[in-house]
């Protein structure tokens, strides 16, 4: 009998032991979304529709494409590098998602989750012939774990943009070598095209998931991505579970 209760009193203990583990795993586990929310001039009247879409998702982390309103180069500015200055979209969609999230820029985060903003800020990337391209990074703090996101959205017009896109995103990536790192965003290329190879191999990013020109790569980090429909965008999101 004192054999018995000696087997099932460690049985319990090993088993809560590991019930632990895996509620440390699944605390410390952070899902992100990529989400072009601008497609066919959907903002802002289907602000509502994408903060329901990634409320079912229970996302950490969002990075968004085509949140601003002056993106597109004026004539006399073609060949400047401004940042955008009007972030409307994004404002109206934090609006729409309430009190637990909080943006810079383009990047979101759900701090009623537990994640906090350490430090973000953009980065130029060349400009297109017609439109302002600009890339955006945070490091965020997830369960004492720190993840780097870079969110970018290249040029849809010229591969020598995009080529020079690719080498100024490598090397904000590579600036800041502490972190796992999550980079997305809409590349306007294929995810295994001339420009986003030349990035992974600057960087020795893996590529998690491909939907299409809207991709997601990695490094010091894994977990799986699935490609999900965003109507009204024309793009499709992004969701991943990373740890």
């Amino acid at each position: 009998m004192k054999i018995t209760i000696l087997f099932l009193t460690t049985l319990f203990v090993c088993f809560a032991a590991f019930a632990k583990t895996l509620d440390d795993k699944a605390e410390a586990a952070v899902t992100v979304m990529s989400l072009n929310i601008y497609g066919w001039k959907t903002m802002p009247v289907h602000s509502d529709d994408y903060a329901q879409l990634i409320k079912r998702h229970n996302v950490d982390i969002l990075g968004i494409q085509e949140g601003v309103e002056d993106w597109q180069l004026k004539e006399s500015e073609l060949d400047s590098n401004q940042f955008p200055t009007n972030y409307q979209r994004a404002i109206t969609l934090k609006d729409s998602l309430g009190e637990c999230w909080q943006h810079k820029f383009q990047i979101f985060i759900n701090y009623c989750q537990g994640n906090r903003f350490i430090e973000s800020g953009r980065f130029d990337l060349t400009d297109g012939p017609n439109a302002t391209r600009t890339g955006e990074y945070a490091v965020i703090e997830k369960s004492n774990k720190r993840y780097l996101l870079v969110n970018v959205h290249w040029d849809h017009e010229s591969i020598v943009t995009r080529i020079a896109n690719a080498k100024e995103t490598s090397a904000q990536l590579k600036k800041m070598k502490d972190y796992p790192k999550i980079l997305l965003g809409d590349f306007n290329t294929t995810c295994v095209g001339k420009e986003t190879s030349l990035l992974q191999q600057k960087t020795k990013m893996a590529l998690l998931k491909n939907a299409g020109i809207d991709c997601l790569f990695v490094e010091g980090i894994t977990g799986r991505a699935k490609k999900i429909v965003a109507d009204p965008s024309d793009h499709p999101a992004i969701v991943a579970t990373l740890g």
